[in-house]
C-alpha cells in the first residue's frame, strides 16, 4: 500500500509517523486528460497534495490520488457519494463520480455547473504607494 509505513523502510525514523499518501504524477496527468476541456486548468501543490483552479479560482482538490470538487447546496445533488470527503474536517467537497472522468465533455459540465455555483473570489486590496511588502524587502 502506498504511503503505508514499512518496518523494512532504510528511509530515517524522523518523521515516520508524519508520512502521508500523496497523489502520483501519473494520477495528475490522467486528471489533466480528463479535465482537458476545461478552461485555464492548473494544478498547484499544497501540502503534498494539490489545488484544481479554473481561470484562478479553485474548484477541486487532489488528495491521495482521487479528485473532489468543491459542492453547494445546488451542485450536492450531483454526486453519488456524498459523505467521502478530501480530507478530515473538510467541508463542501465530494468525490467526483468515476463515470465523469472518462468523460471530458461530461466533467467539463460539471466543472461549469461547479463554478457557476460558488461565490466569486474577493478582490485583493490594492497596495498603497511608498508602503513596501515585507515579504520582497
Amino acid at each position: 500500500m502506498r504511503g503505508a509505513l514499512d518496518a523494512t523502510d532504510p528511509g530515517p525514523d524522523i518523521g515516520r509517523s508524519l508520512r502521508t499518501m500523496s497523489t502520483s504524477k501519473e494520477t495528475l496527468e490522467f486528471l489533466r486528460d480528463a479535465l482537458a476541456l476545461v478552461p485555464e486548468v492548473k494544478f498547484r501543490a499544497m501540502m503534498g497534495e494539490y489545488c484544481v483552479y479554473s481561470a484562478g479560482r479553485v474548484f477541486g482538490l487532489i488528495c491521495d490520488d482521487v479528485l473532489f470538487l468543491k459542492t453547494t447546496p445546488a451542485t450536492l445533488h450531483l454526486f453519488r457519494d456524498r459523505t467521502t470527503r478530501a480530507y478530515p474536517g473538510s467541508r463542501n467537497t465530494c468525490q467526483v463520480n468515476a463515470d465523469w472522468l472518462e468523460d471530458r465533455e461530461k466533467m467539463a459540465g460539471i466543472v461549469r455547473e461547479t463554478l457557476s455555483h460558488l461565490p466569486t473570489p474577493a478582490a485583493k486590496p490594492a497596495q498603497k504607494k511608498g508602503i513596501v511588502n515585507k515579504k520582497h524587502r
